[in-house]
């Protein structure tokens, strides 16, 4: 799945346990039981090709990750990558090169049947002051790629989901880095069975409903119409009826636990106000998006230069309402509203703009952006599912 221009798992309940009391009991999680489930959760099976991502920091993790691929019979491949690599790349390769299709990337997709992906980003603004003309022209030659890697329905599993426990998340947040890895670890196995049954009970809801409303003390005041058929809950519990679902939700984040509910075209008006969102290693204030019939007509905030360059230069269905996203995992008791994103915090909303393919949708577009908001209601034809931030 795609989430802000990176491809966006499941633990078997037996050793969900394990994991749980082994961090509970202050001890680091057993990092092969940690490997053997992200391969369980992608579904490798005997003649997978596994492509296994990550940096340094986590080269054991890594290891483990494929030796227990081969375990199942697959056949992995590790690659490591870092910030300063992505950086060095913009500073020092010219831009010339930035328009030509990745014929690499096309390969890879085309080649392996599950990627594992362990967060590298430590970093919050690793790309400020990089032109916004070549960011776009690279995500837009890197679109057939894209589209392949939906195309092909590659399992993708991912550990991390934005919440990696690092010291730079540590500061954002406020929190003690030692308890911020403890949330991680409690909210990573968290049960999928009962985020599975939050999820699809609330998807129901949506389904049967026509008009959903967001509000928030803040000024947002937005309706729109879901496609629930096209949704689906990140319970952390890849399946082959997710798998024939398409792409979106054959790929699966760790920590689990969210409501993803594409948003039907045309159907988004009124306004959303985001009090603090994270561009660029710097936050916006008050960035506030108007809507009518679907599309963006208005966007403004504090600090939004950078973040309005990349929307003038990019293309495709750019203004569109994209997406609801609703955090379902009680173990995500971290503070929401700092300007990073904490998809599976309980009750807290995330919407989209631009391309929503990896979130069950149609909308192809090389902008995409996610903003959150904690302590909002959401209600499907009057009927309340999130009051004040709190699942009903």
């Amino acid at each position: 799945m795609m989430r802000n221009g990176m491809i966006r798992y499941a633990l078997v309940p037996g050793l969900l346990l394990g994991l749980l009391s082994t961090y509970a009991s202050g001890q680091t999680p057993d990092r092969r039981a940690v490997a053997r489930n992200l391969v369980r959760a992608g579904m490798v099976k005997q003649h997978d090709k596994v492509l296994i991502t990550g940096s340094v920091r986590d080269a054991q993790l890594m290891e483990d990750i494929a030796i227990e691929a081969m375990k199942v019979g697959a056949e992995p491949l590790i690659t490591l990558s870092s910030e300063r690599m992505g950086r060095r790349s913009y500073d020092e390769v010219p831009a010339i090169y930035d328009t030509l299709t990745p014929a690499l990337g096309r390969a890879i997709v085309s080649t392996f049947d599950v990627q594992i992906a362990v967060d590298v980003g430590e970093s919050e603004g690793l790309l400020a002051g990089v032109p916004q003309v070549r960011r776009t022209a690279r995500a837009k030659a890197g679109e057939p790629v894209t589209k392949l890697f939906y195309e092909r329905n590659v399992r993708f599993v991912n550990l991390g989901n934005g919440l990696y426990p690092t010291a730079t998340l540590s500061r954002r947040l406020a929190v003690p880095q030692t308890r911020l890895a403890n949330v991680f670890w409690r909210a990573a196995a968290a049960s999928p069975t009962e985020l599975r049954g939050k999820g699809e009970s609330m998807r129901s809801a949506f389904a049967s409903g026509k008009q959903v409303s967001l509000t928030h003390p803040n000024g947002t005041n937005l309706t729109v119409e879901v496609d629930a058929s096209r949704g689906f809950t990140s319970d952390g519990m890849l399946t082959a009826e997710k798998v024939k679902q398409g792409a979106a939700a054959a790929s699966t984040w760790l920590p689990a636990g969210e409501l993803i509910l594409p948003a039907k075209a045309g159907t988004a008006r009124g306004k959303v106000v985001i009090d603090r969102i994270l561009y660029d290693g710097k936050i916006i204030r008050g960035l506030t998006f108007t809507f009518e019939n679907g599309r963006v007509v208005s966007m403004t905030g504090q600090g939004i230069e950078s973040l309005k360059a990349r929307y003038d230069a990019s293309g495709g269905g750019k203004d569109q309402f994209g997406y609801i996203d609703i955090g379902l995992n009680p173990e995500t008791l971290l503070p929401v509203g700092t300007g990073r994103l904490l998809w599976t915090a309980s009750g807290s909303v995330v919407v989209g703009l631009g391309d929503n393919r990896g979130f069950g949708g149609t909308n192809a577009s090389d902008f995409n952006l996610s903003a959150q908001l904690g302590g909002a209601t959401v209600k499907v034809d009057g009927r309340t599912v999130v009051d004040n931030g709190v699942l009903k």
